[in-house]
């Protein structure tokens, strides 16, 4: 009988992933598998010993969204983008746009724009094919994968999507099974992430992608334990759901009516992993689309790299959507932001609670959020060369109106506050503006609500340093300021500053 050596991923990937329930189903494992012996059916994984055919093999493990291999190099794929954000990530610019189409938007329950970008693509020749989710039609909310070869196929495609979907999985059939080429790729950020971790590691079926398309996502649900809930509690049968919704609440519309529930209650049926998920607006996709509350019929879009510039003003210059600037929809963008910066917390709140409680966490989750792997590098950074140098600031008597028409312009989460003598006075952040009610926004002062006692570091301080001191004051930002001076400001470090230098040393 052959010797089993222990040097097979899979071992670790069903350790780290598949037996503590982290896993999602996006069948990323299945694609990159040399000796097909992954497979997802009827939502489990089923395998077939791989060591008989192979001595080592690390593309399982490496390649899957919730381990830590890879990470790194994944964000370059957007790091050329000339805006960086801590809430949204790298991206080109933001705008509102929605299809011209009102049949389209009917269906897509928004601006319908993946659609529409789909399927002008699709007959313009930039694409021969495009992986997709869509919806059973008796049970809208369990999605199935899709490849769409001809426009009217992309007409089913789901614009949201809140259960898990193998489309990694489809992405493998599409070069193999059909020869596809020229591939569009819509997916949750995992399901993003999964794919650019195969472009990373080079995968030969990625020389078939030509554009990922990005879902903004708050959490994917373990649908059966969602149903049967909905059904007990609230006698809400799967049949009787027309649509979903997911903002500040969950938001039921049935055949009989709608329901609405906070968010609280549903969190305990969200997958295992999504509750540590930082990433609201799929941040390592080629374009970002979701939703534009409050406005409806209109979609959010951001653009991040050059393919999906490309992709989307194809569909412009083909005047089958319409556009408009965010910057004229504020209260838009201030959803957006919130909705983003919300994941984010609510994601370093579980990490951390399990990380006290020493319940596993995703091995990805060390490296994003607790930055593990990349600790004696950042010790050997220092702040000076990371930091941002060049910082907006504000002074204290202006308007919370004007600062978030600020925010609005720049997009920044947090602003050094300086008075007359361009001192350093406090800090302004994106939350303090939330908890001032709308109609109070045009007479209150930002000196009213900046935070008078600064988390600060030095120059000469590390990143290691800077980090510790952000996770353990739980904020997402450092003033940066002159040692033997505090009230004067150098610069502000960002989590997202560390994230973008560990990038460059991957």
């Amino acid at each position: 009988m052959k010797e089993k050596r222990g040097l097979i991923a899979f071992d670790d990937l069903n350790l780290n992933i598949i037996t503590p329930g982290f896993c999602t189903l996006c069948g990323a494992c299945e694609a990159a598998c040399p000796v097909h012996a992954i497979r997802i059916e009827e939502n489990k994984i089923h395998y077939d010993d791989c060591s008989d055919f192979l001595d080592f093999c690390p593309i399982c493990y490496d390649i899957c969204p919730h381990t830590e291999p890879l990470v790194m190099e994944a964000m370059k794929f957007v790091a050329s983008a000339p805006l960086r954000r801590s809430a949204l990530g790298y991206y080109r610019k933001i705008i509102l746009a929605q299809s011209v189409n009102p049949k389209i938007r009917e269906a897509s329950h928004s601006g319908g724009i993946v659609t529409s970008m789909l399927a002008q693509a699709m007959e313009s020749g930039m694409i021969d094919s495009a992986v997709i989710s869509e919806a059973k039609p008796s049970t809208p909310l369990t999605l199935k994968p899709q490849i769409g070869l001809v426009p009217d196929d992309i007409l089913s495609a789901v614009d949201s999507k809140f259960s898990p979907s193998s489309v990694a999985k489809a992405f493998g059939n599409a070069v193999r099974e059909y020869g596809k080429t020229k591939i569009a790729f819509v997916g949750v950020p995992h399901q993003i992430l999964a794919i650019r971790k195969l472009e990373a590691w080079e995968h030969k079926i990625m020389s078939s992608l030509e554009v990922t398309i990005g879902l903004f996502c708050l959490w994917i649900f373990s649908l059966d334990r969602l149903l049967n809930y909905l059904k007990e509690r609230h006698h809400i049968e799967h049949s009787d759901i027309t649509r979903m919704d997911l903002t500040d609440k969950y938001i039921i519309s049935t055949s009989h009516g709608t329901v609405e529930l906070p968010t609280e209650e549903i969190m305990p049926h969200i997958l295992n992993k999504c509750k540590t998920c930082m990433d609201f607006t799929s941040e390592l996709a080629d374009i970002s689309v979701g939703g534009a509350a409050p406005l409806e019929n209109w979609s959010t879009v951001i653009i991040r790299t050059k393919k999906g510039e490309k992709l989307f003003q194809n569909a412009v210059d083909a005047g089958v959507i319409r556009t408009m600037r965010i910057e004229e929809q504020e209260n838009t963008l201030t959803h957006l932001l919130s909705m983003a910066m919300r994941k984010k917390m609510i994601a370093r709140e579980e990490a951390e609670s399990m990380r006290m409680k020493g319940v596993a966490i995703p091995p990805i989750d060390q490296t994003l959020i607790f930055l593990h792997r990349d600790r004696s590098v950042m010790a050997d950074t220092k702040v000076r060369d990371i930091m941002t140098k060049e910082v907006i600031t504000v002074t204290p008597n202006i308007t919370v109106s004007h600062l978030l028409d600020i925010m609005t312009r720049h997009h920044h989460m947090g602003y050094p506050v300086v008075n007359e003598k361009d001192e350093l006075v406090g800090i302004v952040t994106f939350e303090d503006i939330m908890k001032v009610p709308k109609e109070r926004r045009t007479d209150a002062r930002v000196s009213q609500i900046a935070k008078k006692k600064l988390i600060t570091a030095t120059p000469d301080s590390s990143a290691l340093e800077a980090f510790e001191r952000m996770r353990r004051h739980e904020i997402g930002r450092l003033i940066i300021v002159d040692p033997s001076n505090p009230k004067k400001l150098l610069g502000v470090l960002t989590r997202t500053d560390i994230m973008h230098a560990l990038g460059r040393e991957a």
